[in-house]
């Protein structure tokens, strides 16, 4: 456990850093994008994978947190720690392993850095929301 939060830690600051600079913002969005879900609230969702492709879907949901919509979805999953959420670790179907080969998911809002976690951002359906591979 010791070793998750030291790990969760230093992902954390990775992306905080990231945002100051170091990060390549998601691009490359696709026209198109695949509907999702089932709700009255719609928002978009890209991924960038590791080899830079970007998927993106519209999301539908009556969840009120991006990470919650996504988790009851399928499309992401992770470990969740007291009072830090959700740690991502799978987004469309891609496992990211930090303690493996340092790849991890990067959060982003309307192509910034999120400085808040996926399952604490409230959904606003004029953002597109996405996470970026990424690699020490």
């Amino acid at each position: 456990m010791k070793r998750k939060l030291c790990t969760w830690f230093s992902v954390a600051l990775i992306v905080m850093l990231s945002g100051c600079g170091g990060g390549t913002e998601p691009g490359g969005s696709p026209d198109t994008a695949e509907n999702i879900g089932q709700g009255g609230t719609v928002f978009r969702f890209e991924v960038t994978d590791d080899a830079g492709a970007v998927t993106a879907w519209n999301v539908h949901t009556d969840e009120t947190t991006v990470g919650a919509a996504l988790s009851e979805i399928g499309l992401i999953s992770g470990d969740m720690f007291d009072g830090f959420g959700l740690m991502v670790k799978k987004v469309g179907g891609l496992t990211a392993d930090y303690d493996a080969d340092g790849s991890w998911w990067e959060f982003f809002i309307d192509g910034e850095p999120s400085l808040e976690g996926v399952s604490s951002v409230g959904i606003d359906p004029e953002v597109t929301y996405a996470f970026v591979y990424r690699t020490d």
